[in-house]
């Protein structure tokens, strides 16, 4: 294996309970959104039949719009944050690491990975089982008609966990490359300190 995904790997296996967290709030995420290209279908497909002229649909198409925008937000905070706190606990194993030869790249390339691997694992969850999960349970909390349903095309489910995953990759970097820019031999004797 390449030596970031080997760093990633160990970073992953050394906070278990951070992976979980960043699988069920890429999943919550994900769900959220399933549930909005559901209704966006919905919409789209059956507006008259569902009792909705095309303002209100158009209406709509607008809150859910704000959902999803709100939902995609909080999504990139949670990444950030989480890798951030990542880059923090992994100071002085990524500076080991560094020390042993592993380049500033490939540390930060390590940190940024072990994000993206619970982000795949949690868009692939939140996608697929999760969302249908979520779209049932409030049908039946609402009392909905779910047979009337319509489900999102299997390439708008595609590309949604692949831009997820793109999107993890892509927040997750900044902070990873801050974290790897610092100084080893600082890094260590902080720790002795």
């Amino acid at each position: 294996l390449p030596v970031p995904l080997l760093l990633a790997l160990r970073v992953a296996a050394r906070r278990p309970r951070r992976v979980v967290l960043g699988v069920v709030s890429i999943a919550i995420s994900v769900s959220g959104i399933y549930v909005a290209l559901m209704l966006n279908a919905f919409l789209t497909t059956q507006p008259l039949a569902a009792g909705v002229d095309d303002a209100q649909a158009g209406l709509l198409r607008q809150v859910l719009l704000v959902v999803i925008l709100i939902l995609l937000s909080l999504a990139a905070i949670n990444a950030i944050f989480i890798t951030w706190a990542t880059v923090l606990d992994n100071r002085h194993s990524s500076a080991l690491a560094r020390a042993l030869g592993a380049t500033p790249h490939e540390v930060s390339a390590a940190l940024a990975a072990a994000q993206v691997l619970p982000a795949l694992a949690g868009a692939i969850l939140g996608a697929f089982p999760g969302g249908f999960a979520l779209f049932h349970a409030i049908n039946a909390i609402t009392g909905g008609d779910s047979d009337r349903a319509t489900l999102p095309p299997l390439w708008q489910l595609l590309a949604l966990v692949a831009g997820t995953v793109l999107v993890v990759a892509l927040l997750t970097t900044i902070p990873a490359r801050l974290g790897a820019r610092r100084p080893v031999t600082e890094t260590l004797q902080a720790e002795h300190a």
